[in-house]
């Protein structure tokens, strides 16, 4: 087993060229008022651990799935052209690993893994999104 991110926030999801998918993690939750923010790795990373997979079957079979997990904690395995996604927030306890549904024993083609710097813009996004979680408890406790 090889797993391919150690950052585990999946971020966002876009659709690449010849039936593949780009996926970012960061070391952030997305900011939610009933979430508590727990760090995997270090607090500061300027980048992102990007990883482009390009599907054997129609990657509008993953797309959606995968969108439905941004947010999420999860890992991506690797192994013989075979692509794993499980939940890390389970992933220190054997007992309780689990694969997310759907997303078991993919055949893909190619895989590829980067780091990508995040934008200005990026960081706007995250102080944005902490600025509007900050003024819902705000309004809330009062």
């Amino acid at each position: 087993m090889k797993i391919l991110n150690k950052l585990v926030y999946l971020k966002n999801v876009e659709l690449l060229p010849e039936n593949g998918l780009l996926l970012k993690f960061d070391n952030l939750s997305i900011w939610k008022n009933n979430h508590l923010n727990t760090y995997f790795t270090d607090r500061h990373h300027d980048y992102y651990e990007c990883i482009s997979v390009h599907f054997k079957e129609n990657v509008l079979n993953y797309h959606m799935t995968f969108k439905s997990l941004i947010g999420e904690q999860l890992y991506i395995e690797i192994s013989e052209q075979l692509l794993n996604v499980w939940y890390a927030e389970y992933f220190d306890h054997i007992e309780d690993r689990n694969t997310v549904d759907h997303l078991e024993e993919i055949e893909v083609s190619n895989v590829k893994f980067e780091k990508m710097d995040k934008t200005a813009q990026d960081w706007k996004n995250e102080y944005i999104s902490l600025e509007k979680t900050y003024l819902d408890l705000l309004t809330e406790n009062q």
